[in-house]
């Protein structure tokens, strides 16, 4: 169970901790919605604990071998927290991605010491990179 001493932020940095430690899931409620926005494969949104491991997760894990989610920026409003993030690591071939740092928006909504929606605004290019190999010219 979460904490309900917490501020919504700390509980949104401890959760991101927690997923760098591979063990988020007791911060999450069991109706948690998760929302991928965007129009990579996956994008779409998520309801409750086991469609947001048995898909989402499962089928990021088989193609991300390791993955670094830190916080660059936060903002608290009641129960909202809204976040920038950078996603960081290596995808199965080996190769890294986001070494430039690119950040992505996530907003969280908290009550109770839970966790009960996570919407996040990726860069698509990145998640097409990340995850299927995808190869575009650079920008930056």
């Amino acid at each position: 169970m979460g904490r309900a001493e917490s501020s919504p932020s700390a509980l949104v940095r401890e959760f991101i901790a927690r997923c760098n430690a591979g063990d988020p899931w007791s911060l999450l409620s069991d109706r948690v919605i998760v929302t991928v926005n965007g129009t990579t494969p996956l994008s779409g949104r998520y309801p409750g604990i086991p469609l947001v491991r048995g898909i989402l997760l499962d089928s990021a894990r088989v193609v991300i071998a390791s993955l670094d989610i830190s916080i660059s920026k936060i903002i608290c409003a009641g129960t909202r927290v809204a976040t920038l993030i950078c996603l960081s690591g290596r995808n199965s071939a080996g190769t890294p991605f986001n070494t430039e740092g690119r950040l992505c928006g996530c907003v969280f909504t908290v009550d109770a010491g839970l966790i009960h929606e996570v919407t996040l605004f990726p860069d698509t290019s990145l998640i097409e990179i990340a995850l299927y190999h995808r190869q575009y010219v650079s920008d930056v």
